[in-house]
Protein backbone atom coordinates (compact mmCIF):
# COMPACT_ATOMS: atom_id res chain seq x y z
CA UNK A 1 0.00 0.00 0.00
CA UNK A 2 1.06 3.13 -1.30
CA UNK A 3 1.15 6.13 1.49
CA UNK A 4 0.74 9.63 0.43
CA UNK A 5 1.44 13.39 2.67
CA UNK A 6 -1.01 15.86 1.31
CA UNK A 7 -0.51 19.41 3.44
CA UNK A 8 -3.18 21.38 2.26
CA UNK A 9 -4.39 24.59 4.86
CA UNK A 10 -7.90 24.32 3.69
CA UNK A 11 -9.35 22.17 5.82
CA UNK A 12 -12.34 20.92 2.98
CA UNK A 13 -10.02 20.42 0.50
CA UNK A 14 -7.88 18.42 3.08
CA UNK A 15 -10.91 16.13 3.58
CA UNK A 16 -12.06 15.50 0.23
CA UNK A 17 -8.24 14.54 -1.00
CA UNK A 18 -8.04 12.51 2.05
CA UNK A 19 -11.61 10.73 1.19
CA UNK A 20 -10.52 9.80 -2.29
CA UNK A 21 -7.56 8.83 -1.39
CA UNK A 22 -8.75 6.75 1.18
CA UNK A 23 -11.23 4.89 -0.75
CA UNK A 24 -8.77 3.67 -3.39
CA UNK A 25 -6.74 2.20 -0.23
CA UNK A 26 -4.00 4.77 0.04
CA UNK A 27 -2.82 5.35 3.38
CA UNK A 28 -3.27 8.99 3.76
CA UNK A 29 -1.23 11.21 6.50
CA UNK A 30 -2.22 14.51 6.12
CA UNK A 31 -0.95 18.50 7.56
CA UNK A 32 -2.50 21.72 7.66
CA UNK A 33 0.72 23.45 8.43
CA UNK A 34 3.77 23.56 5.81
CA UNK A 35 6.45 23.08 9.03
CA UNK A 36 4.07 19.96 10.25
CA UNK A 37 4.08 18.70 6.89
CA UNK A 38 8.03 19.01 6.39
CA UNK A 39 8.69 17.24 9.90
CA UNK A 40 6.16 14.09 9.14
CA UNK A 41 7.73 13.80 5.57
CA UNK A 42 11.02 13.61 6.75
CA UNK A 43 9.73 11.21 9.96
CA UNK A 44 7.37 8.67 7.78
CA UNK A 45 8.68 8.90 4.14
CA UNK A 46 5.73 9.02 2.18
CA UNK A 47 6.13 7.38 -1.35
CA UNK A 48 4.18 10.69 -2.88
CA UNK A 49 3.66 14.37 -1.52
CA UNK A 50 0.43 16.91 -2.34
CA UNK A 51 1.15 20.14 -1.50
CA UNK A 52 -0.64 23.14 -1.97
CA UNK A 53 1.03 26.06 -2.97
CA UNK A 54 -0.14 28.93 -1.43
CA UNK A 55 -0.12 28.56 2.41
CA UNK A 56 0.80 31.04 5.36
CA UNK A 57 4.38 31.04 6.59
CA UNK A 58 6.01 28.59 4.42
CA UNK A 59 4.52 28.23 0.23
CA UNK A 60 4.63 24.98 -1.03
CA UNK A 61 8.00 26.19 -3.35
CA UNK A 62 9.71 26.61 0.02
CA UNK A 63 8.44 22.98 1.43
CA UNK A 64 9.76 21.65 -2.00
CA UNK A 65 12.84 22.97 -1.78
CA UNK A 66 13.45 22.11 1.56
CA UNK A 67 12.61 18.73 0.77
CA UNK A 68 14.80 18.11 -2.15
CA UNK A 69 17.87 19.10 0.17
CA UNK A 70 16.92 16.21 2.93
CA UNK A 71 18.15 12.49 2.15
CA UNK A 72 14.96 10.81 2.76
CA UNK A 73 12.64 12.98 0.73
CA UNK A 74 15.24 13.92 -1.91
CA UNK A 75 13.93 11.75 -4.91
CA UNK A 76 10.32 11.86 -3.50
CA UNK A 77 7.51 12.56 -6.17
CA UNK A 78 5.55 15.71 -5.40
CA UNK A 79 2.38 17.25 -6.78
CA UNK A 80 1.52 20.88 -6.50
CA UNK A 81 -2.17 22.35 -6.11
CA UNK A 82 -2.37 25.57 -7.06
CA UNK A 83 -5.33 28.22 -7.47
CA UNK A 84 -2.89 29.55 -10.37
CA UNK A 85 -2.69 28.13 -13.50
CA UNK A 86 -0.06 30.62 -14.90
CA UNK A 87 2.74 29.49 -17.05
CA UNK A 88 5.47 31.15 -14.87
CA UNK A 89 4.23 29.54 -11.57
CA UNK A 90 4.50 26.01 -13.59
CA UNK A 91 7.56 26.29 -14.32
CA UNK A 92 8.88 27.27 -11.26
CA UNK A 93 7.25 24.43 -9.82
CA UNK A 94 8.99 22.22 -12.30
CA UNK A 95 12.25 23.70 -11.76
CA UNK A 96 12.21 23.18 -8.38
CA UNK A 97 11.92 19.04 -8.87
CA UNK A 98 7.46 18.78 -8.76
CA UNK A 99 6.35 16.29 -10.66
CA UNK A 100 3.00 17.77 -11.27
CA UNK A 101 0.59 20.62 -11.42
CA UNK A 102 -3.15 20.16 -10.06
CA UNK A 103 -4.78 23.47 -10.74
CA UNK A 104 -8.40 23.90 -8.33
CA UNK A 105 -10.59 23.20 -8.69
CA UNK A 106 -9.75 19.42 -10.24
CA UNK A 107 -11.96 16.45 -10.31
CA UNK A 108 -11.55 13.04 -8.60
CA UNK A 109 -10.32 11.63 -11.74
CA UNK A 110 -7.72 14.29 -12.60
CA UNK A 111 -6.38 13.53 -8.98
CA UNK A 112 -6.48 10.19 -9.10
CA UNK A 113 -4.74 10.12 -12.33
CA UNK A 114 -2.12 12.16 -11.34
CA UNK A 115 -1.47 10.19 -7.90
CA UNK A 116 -0.80 6.79 -10.43
CA UNK A 117 1.08 8.26 -12.84
CA UNK A 118 3.52 9.87 -10.56
CA UNK A 119 3.51 6.60 -8.25
CA UNK A 120 4.32 4.67 -11.41
CA UNK A 121 6.45 6.58 -12.73
CA UNK A 122 8.65 6.75 -9.80
CA UNK A 123 8.39 2.38 -9.28
CA UNK A 124 10.22 1.99 -13.37
CA UNK A 125 12.75 4.61 -11.85
CA UNK A 126 13.44 2.31 -9.02
CA UNK A 127 13.20 -0.16 -10.86
CA UNK A 128 16.02 0.68 -13.02
CA UNK A 129 18.25 2.10 -10.24
CA UNK A 130 18.62 -1.82 -8.61
CA UNK A 131 18.80 -3.66 -12.16
CA UNK A 132 21.92 -0.97 -12.84
CA UNK A 133 22.78 -1.19 -9.36
CA UNK A 134 23.23 -5.22 -9.53
CA UNK A 135 24.69 -4.92 -12.90
CA UNK A 136 27.53 -3.00 -11.51
CA UNK A 137 27.67 -5.29 -8.48
CA UNK A 138 28.04 -7.95 -10.81
CA UNK A 139 30.79 -6.56 -12.99
CA UNK A 140 32.83 -5.37 -10.29
CA UNK A 141 32.82 -9.25 -8.93
CA UNK A 142 33.66 -9.84 -12.66
CA UNK A 143 36.58 -7.51 -12.26
CA UNK A 144 37.76 -8.96 -9.29
CA UNK A 145 37.60 -12.16 -10.48
CA UNK A 146 39.75 -11.50 -13.46
CA UNK A 147 42.55 -9.16 -11.54
CA UNK A 148 42.85 -12.72 -8.93
CA UNK A 149 42.89 -14.91 -12.02
CA UNK A 150 45.82 -12.21 -13.46
CA UNK A 151 47.44 -12.45 -10.45
CA UNK A 152 48.07 -16.13 -10.11
CA UNK A 153 48.78 -16.00 -13.47
CA UNK A 154 51.55 -13.78 -13.11
CA UNK A 155 52.82 -15.64 -9.79
CA UNK A 156 52.67 -18.57 -11.94
CA UNK A 157 54.70 -18.11 -14.46
CA UNK A 158 57.19 -15.88 -12.10
CA UNK A 159 57.90 -19.20 -10.43
CA UNK A 160 58.26 -21.50 -14.04
CA UNK A 161 61.17 -18.56 -14.37
CA UNK A 162 63.07 -19.21 -11.15
CA UNK A 163 62.55 -22.77 -11.14
CA UNK A 164 63.29 -23.92 -15.30
CA UNK A 165 65.81 -26.28 -14.21
CA UNK A 166 63.66 -28.09 -11.71
CA UNK A 167 60.69 -30.30 -11.40
CA UNK A 168 57.41 -28.07 -12.19
CA UNK A 169 54.46 -30.96 -11.83
CA UNK A 170 53.45 -29.14 -8.79
CA UNK A 171 52.12 -26.03 -10.95
CA UNK A 172 50.78 -28.51 -13.98
CA UNK A 173 48.15 -29.94 -11.23
CA UNK A 174 47.48 -26.11 -9.95
CA UNK A 175 46.75 -24.71 -13.20
CA UNK A 176 44.60 -27.84 -14.28
CA UNK A 177 42.50 -27.57 -10.55
CA UNK A 178 42.27 -23.94 -11.04
CA UNK A 179 40.64 -24.64 -14.56
CA UNK A 180 38.34 -27.11 -13.99
CA UNK A 181 37.22 -24.68 -10.45
CA UNK A 182 36.61 -21.30 -12.74
CA UNK A 183 33.13 -21.18 -14.43
CA UNK A 184 34.23 -17.69 -16.52
CA UNK A 185 35.20 -19.03 -20.16
CA UNK A 186 37.97 -16.32 -20.27
CA UNK A 187 39.71 -17.59 -17.02
CA UNK A 188 39.70 -21.37 -18.24
CA UNK A 189 41.48 -19.54 -21.38
CA UNK A 190 43.74 -18.12 -19.27
CA UNK A 191 44.37 -21.22 -17.72
CA UNK A 192 44.58 -23.54 -20.61
CA UNK A 193 46.93 -21.17 -22.35
CA UNK A 194 49.11 -21.43 -19.49
CA UNK A 195 49.28 -25.34 -19.39
CA UNK A 196 50.36 -25.19 -22.97
CA UNK A 197 53.45 -22.47 -22.59
CA UNK A 198 54.61 -25.26 -19.71
CA UNK A 199 54.00 -28.61 -21.46
CA UNK A 200 57.38 -27.98 -23.46
CA UNK A 201 59.44 -27.21 -20.22
CA UNK A 202 58.15 -29.64 -18.35
CA UNK A 203 58.90 -32.55 -21.14
CA UNK A 204 62.44 -30.85 -21.46
CA UNK A 205 62.84 -31.34 -17.66
CA UNK A 206 62.21 -34.64 -17.29
CA UNK A 207 64.64 -35.71 -20.09
CA UNK A 208 67.25 -34.25 -18.57
CA UNK A 209 67.33 -36.31 -16.07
Amino acid sequence: MSSILVIEDDAEILENIESILEIQKFETLTATDSQIGIQIAQEKTPDLIICDVTMPHLDGYSVLSQLRQHKSTATTPFIFLTGRAERADMRMGMELGADDYLTKPFTKDELLKAVVTCLQKYSRLMQHYFAENERMESLEKQLQTYQELADIHHALLKKVSQNLRHPISNINVATYMLKKSVLDQRCRSICCNLRRRMRPRTLSTQRSF
